[in-house]
């Protein structure tokens, strides 16, 4: 019976990669957990009366809060979105409530033009207004070694919805509130069907779990054939 005797370049490699494709596996059960959790939340909160925007509404995922006051200038475009087969921007801005300070307000999507360097015309509401927004999850991004740059003026184009650098820099709330259709200042209004099946994540837990499985049978087959 031939040894096993896989060399210690194949067993570091091995030893390294194994627990990495395992950890992959079990974040993408844990988003899928918490994508089943907020769905649950989403379908709970369909029926509930928009509450004021204190510290406590705020922090409850898909809650509607009532707001009275004013558009600020300032706002960003986060690019990358589409709409019906058009590439565009979702504008966030900057909404002041006469009572609870700063918000950051998603008016939804406007295309944005075929020279990218040019950033659209957003039509600022005035006058004094009353809406209803929800608070919409953060979801997560993908993290990244290095922040972009943002330009020093306004608008600011952005790649990434990073709530919490916009609202450290406008001055707001750190969450993002969702305008629905039919509410003042809504563009085309953000998707609030957004599926939040875990069936995605799912798939990618398997395939890290695969490719783990799939490591370990190369490593025990390797050791055999190199002795």
């Amino acid at each position: 019976m031939k040894g096993f005797s896989p060399g210690w370049r194949m067993s570091i490699f091995t030893l390294l990669l194994t627990p990495l494709l395992l950890l992959l596996g079990n974040w993408q059960v844990d988003r899928g957990a918490e994508k089943r959790a907020l769905e649950t939340q989403y379908l709970a909160q369909l029926a509930g009366l928009p509450a004021p925007p204190d510290a406590a509404s705020l922090a409850i995922p898909f809650q509607t809060i009532r707001l009275t006051g004013r558009y600020q200038p300032n706002y960003f475009l986060l690019d990358n979105q589409i709409n019906n087969g058009q590439v565009g921007y979702w504008v966030i801005q900057v909404f002041l409530d006469e009572l609870n300070g700063r918000f950051l307000l998603n008016r939804g999507f406007i295309a944005g033009s075929t020279d990218r360097g040019v950033s659209p015309s957003v039509t600022v509401p005035e006058g004094r207004l009353s809406l209803v927004a929800t608070v919409w999850p953060d979801l997560g991004l993908i993290p990244i070694l290095v922040d972009s740059a943002w330009s020093e003026g306004w608008p600011k184009q952005v790649q990434r919805l990073e709530i919490d650098r916009m609202a450290k820099l406008a001055d707001a709330y750190p969450v993002e509130l969702r305008l629905e259709a039919g509410q003042p200042g809504v563009l085309v209004a953000a998707p609030f069907a957004q599926g939040f099946s875990d069936a995605k994540h799912k798939g990618y837990a398997l395939t890290w779990f695969g490719l783990s499985i799939t490591l370990l049978l190369g490593f025990v087959l390797f050791g055999f054939k190199r002795s």
